[in-house]
């Protein structure tokens, strides 16, 4: 077995934002700082792990599946930068911010072979960082990703495909019983 000491590397105590952590990680040629806790997330439509955290930014390596179901959704408490890459080029697209959605809302069959993505993300909201897959607003792309939501976030409303963290499940029997009278 060999043993390597990784370079030492000039992190600072934090940034200003998202977009100034994606400009100083790219211009560190893009570290791999692995944490103490590793782990995979599987998902119905990707595959993640950490390759990268710092304080409350992080950076996750997502491995899209063949035709991902992309659906319509937002990271509450998360600020995220979607990375992908070209041979020698990094393309960032716009910063999502508090309220913003992305996705498609339907299969991208363009992207059969699936691809690599990304997420450079500031963990506004003060919780400790762990997925953004798990921090989620919108449909939900299938069971596996229900079940990731409730691990972090055990009584956020996820039902019938729908998830929000930012409600719980009490908030729907409270929406039933207004309506009830």
């Amino acid at each position: 077995m060999r043993t390597y000491k990784l370079p030492e590397l000039n992190i600072p105590d934090s940034w200003d934002n998202v977009d100034s952590f994606l400009d100083w990680y790219i211009a560190n040629n893009m570290p791999i700082r692995f944490g103490e806790h590793q782990e995979v997330f599987l998902s119905d439509d990707a595959t993640a792990v950490c390759l990268f955290r710092h304080g409350q930014f992080q950076v996750e390596l997502y491995s899209i599946h063949p035709d991902p179901l992309v659906q319509m959704h937002e990271h509450p408490g998360v600020e995220v930068i979607k990375v992908r890459f070209t041979s020698d080029t990094v393309i960032g697209f716009p910063t999502l911010r508090k309220g913003q959605s992305h996705g498609a809302g339907f299969r991208l069959e363009c992207e059969g072979l699936g691809f690599p993505l990304l997420a450079v993300q500031h963990w506004v909201n003060g919780e400790k960082p762990t997925t953004v897959a798990a921090q989620w607003r919108g449909k939900t792309v299938g069971p596996l990703h229900e079940d990731l939501i409730r691990r972090f976030h055990p009584n956020a409303l996820v039902l019938n495909g729908y998830a929000d963290i930012t409600r719980t499940m009490d908030y729907l029997k409270e929406v039933k019983n207004v309506a009830n009278g």
